[in-house]
């Protein structure tokens, strides 16, 4: 019994050993991945006008799920370069389709975010308002069918 016993001690001593080798290793090692400048992601020129400006987007959230307009607004900055100019909610939560709300028509590129948005000049859930004071050439209210276009995954 008594070799028995000694024999679960060593091997404890040796498991415990191991472990803490395989942390201490774990632990000190560094990786280098900060130091290397990583090259900026390319934007897209299909939203580029004339000028070489960027389009201004607002993207409101139209409903329940919270944190819904911030996902949509960073996808559509990163991946699309366009220029967020407001993150909020909209007006109401029920939104059951997407909106768009054309502020500044002139700009060539809403037509290239509509089509994004699998929508046209002339749908339905597509309004013009340029009554409004925003410093921005649309407004995208996001509805329970985002997920129809956009996938945030």
């Amino acid at each position: 019994m008594k070799y028995f016993l000694n024999s679960i001690i060593l091997f404890l001593i040796f498991s415990i050993s191991l472990f803490g080798w395989a942390f201490l290793k774990n632990f000190t090692t560094t990786y280098n991945d900060y130091s290397v400048p990583k090259a900026e992601k390319e934007r897209i020129k299909l939203f580029e006008n004339e000028n070489s400006k960027m389009l201004r987007v607002a993207v409101l959230n139209g409903s329940k799920e919270n944190g819904l307009a911030k996902r949509v607004a960073a996808f559509l900055d990163s991946n699309y370069g366009l220029i967020i100019t407001r993150i909020e909610n909209a007006d109401n939560s029920s939104y059951e389709k997407t909106k768009v709300v054309i502020i500044n028509q002139n700009n060539n590129n809403v037509t290239n975010v509509l089509t994004l948005l699998g929508m046209g000049l002339h749908h339905s859930n597509v309004e013009f308002n340029t009554e409004t004071d925003f410093d921005e050439d649309m407004q995208i209210i996001i509805g329970k069918d985002y997920k129809d276009f956009i996938n945030l995954n």
